[in-house]
């Protein structure tokens, strides 16, 4: 009795073996290689905009704050203030520049008045020495029979030490000019250096508002990070602050993630719908492709290709600058071909190839493979339609 027990119990863990390697076998997914219809098309996101607008750029030399902006697409007339910027930091620095200057001015009248004292020393010290000489030509006498040698020795010194003493004071005259000089020359490069400066705050300070250059819509100009200007934004000089687009002529600026973006070139067509109108759909083509993909939200590492898609239709009352829109973009023909999903796909040694079931068992079969979007790639030679792979490294293989 016993020994029938233990034999069913083995026979049972027989089966449940068998059952689970039966269960490891059918464990690897496959795929039945077939003809399917093959596109590679591009989502992507973005606005529409002007082609053609007007550019309305910070004034200036030096970065200043924005205290005043007209409405966002509203119509403004030729002439309209349409910003306005704070001059409180612009007079301060030009008085600060303007002091300066004044400081500087008294640093040279002071040198000049200092130079004009040591001129007048000089020129007394030297008004002496002539007297001195005047004295020992008139009173100098070499006659033995008058004065010892020594004395007419002596007089001969002092007419020596005069004439050294003279040629020492013109030299110093000169010194001192020179030194003055330069030193007047340099002050003066500061001044001007300050007076610059005071220049260009006052010519800031005429330039505090900007106006319309036209009759038109106002939009204002996103940076790189794409954020507009607001009040309280300090933007540099040349920066585009606003642009007063044509409405006649509008396109497409959409948004492509850079690792989606598969064969993207210009001249591809472009399906786009506006968020506004999801139900309507238009027509357009790439006309531009930025050189390389960059971030478009502070502190957000994800990366875009930025596209510019001209539009077969114009409708001003739909696509107005700002409104935002959602794009396809096809890059390959839709058309039938030999697809196989891009996880069965494996490379080895600059080669490629996929798992083959042949029975019951997987063998590698070496595939040249052309296009592919997301999901799929296309087979041109290696494998015929009927075909069965594995979608992952069998457990036999791996």
């Amino acid at each position: 009795m016993k020994l029938r027990i233990i034999k069913g119990i083995l026979g049972s863990m027989t089966l449940l073996l068998l059952a689970g390697c039966e269960e490891v076998e059918q464990q690897t997914p496959v795929y039945t290689v077939t003809e399917k219809e093959f596109s590679i098309e591009m989502q992507g996101f973005g606005e529409i905009e002007a082609a053609e607008a007007i550019r309305i750029v910070s004034p200036g030399t030096q970065p200043m704050t924005i205290a005043w902006l007209a409405d966002e697409n509203s119509l403004v007339k030729k002439g309209d203030v349409i910003a306005k910027f704070d001059a409180e930091q612009l007079m301060k620095d030009s008085r600060q520049e303007e002091l300066e200057m004044r400081l500087i001015e008294q640093d040279i009248a002071q040198s000049m008045a200092q130079q004009y004292q040591q001129q007048n020393e000089i020129q007394s010290e030297q008004g002496l020495v002539k007297h001195e000489f005047d004295f020992v030509d008139k009173f100098a006498i070499d006659d033995v029979r008058v004065y010892s040698k020594l004395e007419i020795i002596d007089t001969m010194q002092n007419r020596d030490f005069l004439g050294a003493k003279e040629n020492f004071l013109d030299w110093k005259e000169g010194s001192i000019d020179e030194q003055n000089d330069s030193a007047i020359a340099v002050l003066d490069i500061k001044r001007k250096g300050h007076e610059a400066k005071y220049n260009r705050h006052q010519k800031a300070l005429s330039t505090l508002q900007v106006f319309a250059p036209n009759d038109g819509l106002l939009t204002y100009e996103k940076d790189r990070r794409g954020e507009k200007p607001s009040i309280g934004q300090t933007v540099f000089p040349g920066r585009p602050i606003a642009i007063i687009p044509n409405l006649e002529n509008m396109q497409a600026k959409v948004y492509v993630l850079a690792r989606e973006a598969i064969n993207l070139v210009v001249e591809q067509k472009v399906s786009i719908r506006l968020d506004a109108f999801p139900d309507r759909t238009f027509g357009g083509k790439v006309t531009n492709v930025s050189g390389y993909p960059r971030s478009i939200e502070r502190g957000n590492p994800v990366t875009y290709y930025e596209v510019v898609v001209s539009l077969d239709q114009q409708d001003k009352s739909l696509m107005q600058p700002g409104r935002k829109l959602s794009a396809t973009i096809r890059s390959a023909p839709e058309d039938k071909k030999l697809l196989v999903p891009l996880q069965a796909i494996h490379h080895q040694q600059g080669k490629s190839f996929v798992y083959l079931k042949s029975g019951d068992e997987f063998t590698q079969q070496e595939v040249t493979t052309d296009e592919k979007n997301l999901f799929f790639v296309q087979v041109s030679s290696g494998l015929n339609q009927g075909d069965i792979i594995a979608l992952s490294i069998p457990e036999q293989s791996s």
